[in-house]
C-alpha cells in the first residue's frame, strides 16, 4: 500500500478514535452535572433544615472531613492537588446556596502581588491550605508594577489579604494605615491584612526563614553571608541578628547593600570582591537562578566547601543550580520551599485566624 494511503487511513482512524472520545466525555459531563445539581439540591435541603432548627448553617469542620474522605478513597490519575481544585469548587458552589439562604455575601479574595509573579506557587498553596481548612474564598496572582495602585485595589475590591513579593516588600510600606511593630524593624512587609478596610502591614519571610534554618543548624554564634540587598534579605538578616548570629551582607550594587548592613549594623562585602566565603551559612536572598533563568547562581559555586550550610529562598524550581552545586560538593542545604511553606502559614494564621492545615 501506498505510504501516503497508510498515513491518511492512520489519520482517519485517528479522528475516529477522538471522536468518539469526545462523545465519551461529553456523556460524562452530562452525568456530571446532574450529580452536582443532586449535590447542590441535597446542600440545599440541608442548610433549610438547619435554618429552621437553628443549628449554624455553614460546618467548616464538615466540610474538611469531607476533604479527608475523599482523600483517603482517591486512587489513580487524580492528583491531590487536582481532586482539592475540583471539590473547593463544589463546596464554594454549595455554600453559595447556603449563603443566598442566609444573606452572608461573597467569598473573601486573596492576592499576590509582585513583578514576575507567574513562577508563583502561592496560589496552589493557599488555595489549596484554604480547601483543607474548609475555609470558603479565593487566592490569585497579580502582576503589579505599580503597588499604590494595587494597594488602592485591596481597599476598592475588599480583599482580604494579600502576598507582597518581588520587587514591592519595601516600597508597599509608605501605602498602608498601620505596619506591625516587627515589620517595622525589619523594614519590610510581605503581608498585607485588610481589617475593614484599614490595611495592615506584617512580615512573615523573617519567622519563615527562621525556621527553616534552624530546622537544620544552629544560628547563634555562627558566622552568616546573606546574598541580596532586597525586602527578603533584610527579613532573613534581622532573623539572623535576632537569633545571634554574625552577620555580613553581600550585594552586586555597593550602595544598596551599605545601606542594609548599616540598618542591621553588620558587616558589607560587594559581589565583585568575594575570593572567599570564610562562614557557616551562605543564603541566597536575590532572585538569581528562579525560573526561567535556572542555570543562574548568585555567587561562585566554587567558593563552595563542604559542612557548609546553604540556602536559597529561591523555591522555584525547588532544587536550584545553587544548590544542586552545593549539595555535590557536600554543603547541607535548605530549599526555599521550606521557608515558603513556614511564612505561608504565619500569612494564613494572619489573614482567618485559624490554624494552617
Amino acid at each position: 500500500m501506498d505510504k501516503s494511503n497508510v498515513n491518511a487511513k492512520q489519520t482517519s482512524n485517528s479522528g475516529a478514535d477522538i471522536a468518539a472520545l469526545r462523545r465519551r466525555i461529553d456523556d460524562i459531563d452530562d452525568q456530571i452535572l446532574e450529580l452536582i445539581r443532586r449535590r447542590l439540591s441535597a446542600a440545599q435541603a440541608i442548610g433549610q433544615i438547619k435554618q429552621q432548627t437553628g443549628i449554624t448553617v455553614v460546618d467548616n469542620r464538615r466540610e474538611s472531613e469531607i476533604y479527608q474522605r475523599l482523600l483517603s478513597l482517591n486512587r489513580g490519575a487524580l492528583k491531590t492537588g487536582s481532586l482539592c481544585r475540583i471539590f473547593r469548587g463544589l463546596i464554594a458552589a454549595g455554600r453559595g446556596v447556603l449563603n443566598r439562604q442566609i444573606g452572608v455575601g461573597e467569598p473573601p479574595i486573596y492576592a499576590v502581588f509582585g513583578d514576575p509573579v507567574g513562577h508563583s506557587l502561592s496560589p496552589v498553596m493557599h488555595n489549596s491550605a484554604l480547601a483543607q481548612a474548609g475555609l470558603d474564598g479565593y487566592y490569585h496572582a497579580f502582576r503589579v508594577e505599580d503597588i499604590a495602585a494595587a494597594v488602592n485595589g485591596i481597599r476598592g475590591l475588599g480583599i482580604r489579604g494579600a502576598s507582597i513579593t518581588i520587587p514591592h516588600k519595601i516600597s508597599i510600606m509608605k501605602y498602608l494605615d498601620q505596619v506591625d511593630s516587627l515589620a517595622k524593624e525589619i523594614g519590610a512587609v510581605n503581608t498585607v491584612v485588610n481589617h475593614q478596610g484599614v490595611l495592615h502591614g506584617y512580615n512573615s519571610d523573617c519567622a519563615g526563614a527562621i525556621k527553616a534554618l534552624t530546622e537544620k543548624t544552629i544560628i547563634n554564634g555562627q558566622e552568616v553571608a546573606v546574598v541580596g540587598a532586597g525586602g527578603g534579605a533584610r527579613a532573613v538578616g534581622f532573623g539572623i541578628k535576632q537569633e545571634g548570629g554574625r552577620l555580613t551582607i553581600i550585594n552586586r550594587t555597593r550602595e544598596r547593600g551599605e545601606k542594609l548592613a548599616s540598618d542591621l549594623n553588620c558587616e558589607f562585602k560587594p559581589l565583585s570582591e568575594v575570593k572567599q566565603l570564610p562562614y557557616h551559612i551562605i543564603i541566597n536572598a536575590t532572585s538569581v537562578g528562579m525560573t526561567p533563568y535556572d542555570e543562574s547562581v548568585p555567587l561562585n559555586t566554587d567558593l563552595l566547601e563542604g559542612g557548609m550550610v546553604v540556602m536559597d529562598m529561591v523555591y522555584n524550581p525547588l532544587e536550584t543550580r545553587f544548590l544542586s552545586n552545593a549539595e555535590k560538593i557536600g554543603c547541607t542545604t535548605v530549599d526555599g520551599l521550606a521557608m515558603f511553606v513556614h511564612q505561608g502559614a504565619v500569612q494564613f494564621e494572619l489573614w482567618t485566624s485559624k490554624k494552617a492545615p
